[in-house]
């Protein structure tokens, strides 16, 4: 220990404070948001917000086989489609006639043995599971609804704005690859943001608030010098009886 102090002490002090000025060499700050009040998540845990299944432990790695299953299921599948020039319906079919066929063997060599068969389970949806399913897609298309229409009647234009910018990205990105390469990406990419997040929330909350706060300034400024000065309609009063 003392051997690298006295390596320290014989380094120039400007190399030493091109040092300590690396990203590296610094703490991240922490955020002002404490635990359930966040400033992108609020009062949710990223676990949550992903649904809190086993979807999420994926997309968080809490559960580490399904996580690297999942990644290299989706991009074995993605490479066969996409390199082998298979489309998705014959390697669907090749697949499930590849799992009849063995399962038809294996049970009639097991019963002309006299062995148990394949352990297939009895597939059934129950009742309460198909709706609760339907109340919960329900409930976000209905959200998804009112957004759109207070987008499209021009109640919220910031809202409007992210929209906008949203379908532009979309758009663009969309245009630089197939459907298939999109999904993948995105299957890909639920597996690093989330987790990341989760791993530096303060870090990533606190240079998302001076982001916000440095975004929410030049709307105003646009707001005041061109938005305000656009004639509206005036509102339509309701008539009383």
């Amino acid at each position: 220990m003392s051997e690298q102090n006295d390596m320290r002490q014989n380094v120039p002090d400007p190399v030493m404070e091109n040092v300590d000025r690396l990203p590296a060499a610094q703490t991240g700050p922490t955020s002002q948001y404490g635990p359930g009040n966040r400033f992108l998540t609020k009062d949710r845990t990223v676990h949550q917000i992903l649904g809190g299944g086993r979807a999420a432990d994926s997309a968080l790695w809490r559960d580490k086989y399904l996580s690297a299953g999942t990644l290299i299921g989706s991009t074995v599948v993605w490479f066969l489609l996409e390199k082998s020039g298979y489309t998705f319906m014959t390697l669907l079919c090749n697949i499930l006639m590849f799992a009849v066929v063995i399962l038809f063997v294996w049970s009639n060599v097991a019963a002309l043995l006299h062995r148990n068969g394949p352990p297939v389970p009895e597939l059934s949806l129950s009742e309460d599971f198909v709706l609760s399913t339907a109340s919960v897609i329900r409930y976000d298309v209905n959200k998804a609804l009112a957004i759109a229409r207070d987008v499209a009647l021009g109640k919220d234009f910031k809202l409007f704005l992210l929209v906008i910018a949203f379908l532009y990205v979309v758009s663009t990105v969309t245009s630089w690859f197939n459907l298939l390469t999109c999904v993948w990406i995105g299957i890909v990419l639920l597996h690093i943001v989330p987790f990341v997040y989760d791993k530096y929330e303060d870090v990533i909350d606190h240079h998302a608030k001076k982001a916000a706060d440095v975004a929410s300034t030049h709307y105003k400024n646009v707001d005041a010098a061109v938005l305000s000065k656009i004639p509206r309609a005036p509102a339509k009063q309701k008539k009383t009886m």
